[in-house]
Formats: structure tokens, sequence, C-alpha cells
């Protein structure tokens, strides 16, 4: 994984990581960070990930398992929370991210992934990875008051 001469990791983020994790937020606690990292029943069905090289953090990422209904359909994850040191940006992390789950997980084979991306992008490396628009996401944000009448 990675480029030649930069070795890159993938594993399941631990508590250990939150304050490199705080980091690459640049907001938020570390106290939440550690908080949510410990606690699997925050996103149930979601796993946290961090990418590392050359022992540092450098990504943090998010799979979700989603349920599905429909007879016959793949399993199928989401991918989100993508967050990038700055300084690795266009590095090649996220092809190192989609290669680790086409190989690790066998999404494109026996898995299906969506992904999210910033609106009105899509970034260089899912066309590469044959990533293609599928659906359209809404997003119903929180707001004080509850219910809209």
């Amino acid at each position: 994984m990675g480029s030649p001469g930069n070795r890159r990791t993938i594993r399941r983020a631990a508590t250990g990581d939150a304050a490199a994790v705080h980091e690459l937020y640049g907001a938020g606690e570390v106290e939440e960070f550690t908080a949510r990292l410990s606690d699997r029943h925050t996103a149930p069905g979601t796993t946290h990930y961090v990418v590392e090289s050359d022992g540092q953090i450098v990504a943090a990422f998010a799979l979700t398992a989603l349920g599905r209904l429909r007879p016959g359909g793949k399993v199928r994850l989401m991918l989100h929370e993508i967050k990038l040191r700055p300084s690795y940006r266009g590095a090649g992390v996220a092809e190192d991210i989609l290669g680790w789950l086409a190989t690790g997980l066998g999404v494109g084979t026996e898995r299906e992934l969506l992904a999210l991306a910033p609106l009105g992008q899509q970034p260089s490396s899912f066309q590469r990875f044959g990533l293609a628009e599928s659906h359209q996401a809404f997003k119903w944000p929180v707001r004080g008051g509850g219910i809209p009448t």
C-alpha cells in the first residue's frame, strides 16, 4: 500500500488515536473523539479506520455496513468521514484506501460501495477505481425545535 518508499498501513482506529484524529479534524475536543472511538454503540454498524505513514496518522475514515432488504443484493458499505492531513492531499492516500477496500474487503466483487464526496465533486481516485455516480444524497440537518411543521 502506498507509493514506493512510503509505506502506509490501514487499521481500525483505537482510543489511543483520539489526539491524532482530533488534530486531523482541527475541531472538537480530544475527549469527545476518545468517547466516540471507545463506544461501539455511538454509531452501530460503523467502524472507524486510520491510515498511518511512517508512524504518523495521516487520514481517518469510516465504513458503515448498510442493511439491505433486496433479495440477492450484495452487501453494501458506505465510505464516509474521510479526513486527510492537508500535506497528504494528492499523495495517493485515497487510492490506498480504495485499494485496501478492494483487496481486503472484496469491494467491487463481493461488496458494493457507496462513497460520500463533497457536493459537486468526484475525486479523481473515484474515477480511477471505476466508482460511478449512482445515488443522490440528501441531508436533514439537526436544528433546534424538532420536526418542521
